[in-house]
């Protein structure tokens, strides 16, 4: 039976994505001599020819292709195996390693944390970027799962998974200072100061065609990405902002915001995405049954 070395398959990932010996020795801290004779010995154990080479070049051959598709495989199930083992130790503590965009409230993410802890007593960690950040730490299994507003689309042949987690109304939010606005609600939004949401989130998409179908035309005050920045803009007075029902409600108990009107046909949704795994982790698990 032929057995294949595992560290062979890392270093050989490396060398595939860095196109590179020895910058595959600079990331992996292992000398470039050794690195040659480990690819060597890969080449020579399952019988087929990985790079084509030309000088320093590297070029993957059609079979080397084929085998950094099953390394990367290998290296992720080796780096979950090792996660998940950890938290089953009983010396370790459960841990929770998630992304979200900028666009997701605070509100939210607070909610899932605090839901996962008082579930499972795990230790967390929260990043924030874009999609092209959050999508590098999910193939890197730097981060467990990663909170969108909207779904991503995925092929069958995809190993990420994704899961609808919650939904709610958007409705306007302002101070006091807009409340006469409520009477006439929307048509009383012509014209208006109004904080928008950037091009590039689904929200934004979603008003326009709003505002559209209803032949209205609120004046664009400003635009922002982060909803904890368009609260503030709104309690300060500065114009009207658009968001999940959910993520206002202490402002509005507080007073510093009131609900000016529910925007019919227009709603949030979020979504958790991840990597398909072989093995179980609790916390993921339970976070794909959250409900708000």
């Amino acid at each position: 039976m032929q057995w294949i070395n595992y560290h062979h398959i890392i270093y050989f990932k490396a060398i595939a994505e860095s196109e590179s010996i020895s910058k595959a020795s600079e990331l992996l801290k292992v000398g470039q001599p050794a690195l040659s004779i480990q690819l060597k010995t890969l080449e020579e154990s399952i019988g087929v020819k990985l790079f084509d080479r030309s000088g320093r070049n590297l070029t993957l051959t059609r079979e080397g292709h084929m085998a950094l598709e099953y390394a990367k495989k290998i290296d992720g199930l080796g780096k979950e195996m090792f996660q998940v083992l950890q938290n089953e130790t009983p010396l370790k503590q459960l841990s929770l390693r998630l992304g979200a965009l900028d666009s997701v409230p605070k509100s939210l993410i607070c909610s899932l944390t605090d839901f996962a802890y008082e579930n499972t007593g795990c230790q967390f960690s929260i990043n924030e970027g874009d999609l092209e950040y959050l999508m590098a730490l999910i193939e890197e299994r730097k981060i467990d799962f990663a909170i969108l507003d909207f779904p991503l689309k995925l092929s069958q042949s995809s190993d990420l998974e994704c899961h609808k987690i919650f939904r709610d109304q958007i409705c306007a939010f302002s101070s006091k200072k807009f409340q006469n606005i409520q009477k006439g609600f929307p048509k009383s939004l012509e014209g208006q100061p109004c904080i928008f949401p950037t091009h590039h989130s689904k929200l934004r998409e979603d008003l326009e065609a709003f505002f559209f179908r209803k032949k209205l035309t609120p004046r664009l005050l400003g635009e922002t990405q982060d909803t904890s920045v368009q609260k503030l803009l709104a309690c300060k007075g500065d114009g009207i902002v658009f968001l999940p029902e959910f993520s206002t409600k202490e402002l509005v108990k507080e007073r510093k915001l009131i609900n000016l009107g529910t925007l019919p046909r227009v709603f949030s949704e979020y979504f958790l995405i991840s990597k398909k795994r072989k093995l179980n982790h609790f916390p993921v698990d339970l976070l794909q049954k959250f409900e708000g």
